[in-house]
């Protein structure tokens, strides 16, 4: 019996280790803002580049940052100019980035209903390019995703469509709509209106995943063969993905979404089944996530840092205890 019993807590302690050495990890990759709550800097969403490093796109500043995990220190290496509408200025407030095969980078401006590219030889920290129009119509732009022929998808936001974008570029067409949706947050007051926020392709180019941000859940729209979108259909609804935004495929076929409300990165597999990678309270190391991206077996989440939901301090009313807007590393 003595020596059963302790087999029995040897295996157990043996499935405990691997479980523990399987578990994610979680820890901030860089700091963007030592200003924590003042908001002096605010991304969005994070891109990789074909050699696997970071970018994102400061809305206060329109700078474009490259960050090599290696060696983590923010570099600019482009801009995003603010533009003059009736006398007063108006910033691009880019949400979505993404590079194409060729290195170049795209990026949604929701402030000029635009999509906006700075080509790859331009991403140059000697002398930084500056974005320029790449298409126009996009009202609300917002996630951005490539399919497997070059065309561009974006995500309207509030609006709830999907535009695409011929790999040309120019004026955007309307391309699938998200049925509209409004929710009261846990406040009781504030109103969350965006059913179509991050996406993100299969690997094979042919589904498109949206982000509901709104019902808490994903959407699946087909791309036919003649080019249109098929009806689009409920993939996963959790009270989990509460904030969905910025979905990324894991290597093993699983796609991994930034539930911001809950400051939780949540999985959800093949079939629809939905759980918990990682969650924390106000303090981080994740603070109002919004979106995830793979480079090999590492995730890398970027920290928008509003003052919600679960990512608010003690106080009820700021984020003060938490690091602010930053790159998280996730390892396994």
């Amino acid at each position: 019996m003595a020596i059963k019993t302790t087999l029995s807590i040897f295996c157990l302690l043996c499935i405990s280790a691997t479980a523990a050495a399987q578990s994610p990890k979680a820890a901030v990759l860089v700091d963007l803002d030592p200003n924590s709550s003042a908001q002096t800097v605010i991304v969005e969403s994070v891109a990789a580049d074909p050699q696997g490093l970071l970018y994102v796109c400061d809305r206060v500043t329109g700078n474009v940052l490259r960050i090599d995990p290696k060696n983590p220190a923010p570099v600019i290496v482009g801009r995003v100019e603010t533009r003059q509408k009736d006398g007063k200025p108006v910033r691009a407030d880019s949400s979505g980035l993404i590079f194409n095969e060729a290195g170049d980078l795209y990026l949604t401006s929701g402030g000029f209903r635009e999509i906006l590219r700075i080509r790859k030889t331009d991403l140059n920290p000697g002398k930084p390019g500056v974005a320029e129009t790449f298409a126009t119509g996009t009202e609300g732009a917002n996630g951005i995703a490539f399919d497997k022929k070059g065309s561009l998808y974006v995500s309207g936001g509030r609006n709830g469509k999907i535009y695409r974008i011929g790999p040309g570029g120019g004026a955007a067409e309307d391309w699938a709509q998200i049925e509209l949706h409004t929710r009261t947050l846990a406040d009781g007051k504030t109103q969350q209106a965006i059913p179509a926020n991050g996406l993100v392709f299969d690997s094979q180019g042919m589904v498109l995943y949206v982000a509901d941000t709104a019902r808490g859940a994903i959407w699946k729209v087909a791309v036919n063969p003649d080019g249109k979108a098929g009806k689009p259909s409920l993939m996963a609804q959790s009270a989990l993905l509460e904030g969905a935004d910025g979905p990324a495929f894991d290597p093993k076929g699983s796609l991994w979404v930034a539930a911001n409300e809950r400051n939780a990165i949540v999985e959800v597999t093949p079939d629809g089944k939905v759980r918990d990678v990682l969650k924390n309270d106000s303090k981080g190391p994740l603070e109002f996530p919004t979106s995830v991206i793979f480079v090999g077996n590492i995730a890398y989440v970027s920290n928008f840092d509003t003052a919600r939901r679960d990512n608010l301090a003690a106080d009820g009313k700021t984020s003060l205890d938490g690091i602010g807007a930053s790159i998280i590393q996730i390892t396994q």
